[in-house]
């Protein structure tokens, strides 16, 4: 196995080179605050629903269906969480969405009262 190389501030040649893992992090975040800015909006627009107390949630393998949040597909090798709206609770317009685990966080997360977000 090579040795990474070293470059005159000291840093590993892998650190140092643009477009390496180092700017993983920040892309990450940048990707993380759209997903939850998306959130705001399609609940605001009245696309999801805006309380967890009118919501049944089952996981199950994914159905190869697009993600409300990302629209990316739920693929069978992940694990898909299906959100089902109450009928008298339901002013969201479909009954029954499909997330990511990731993207049920961001929403969980996002639908937090104020005062109770950590950070």
């Amino acid at each position: 196995m090579p040795r990474p190389t070293q470059s005159r501030s000291g840093e590993s040649a892998s650190r140092a080179q643009p477009g390496s893992a180092q700017h993983l992090p920040h892309e990450l975040l940048t990707y993380l605050a759209e997903l939850r800015d998306r959130v705001h909006r399609y609940r605001r627009y009245g696309l999801l629903p805006e309380g967890r107390a009118s919501v049944y949630l089952r996981t199950r393998r994914g159905s190869g269906l697009a993600c409300v949040i990302c629209g990316e597909s739920v693929l069978a090798s992940e694990p898909e969480v299906v959100v089902e709206c109450e009928p008298r609770a339901r002013r969201c317009e479909s009954a029954v969405f499909r997330l990511h685990h990731l993207c049920h966080v961001i929403w969980l997360t996002a639908s937090l009262p104020k005062g109770t977000r950590r950070g």
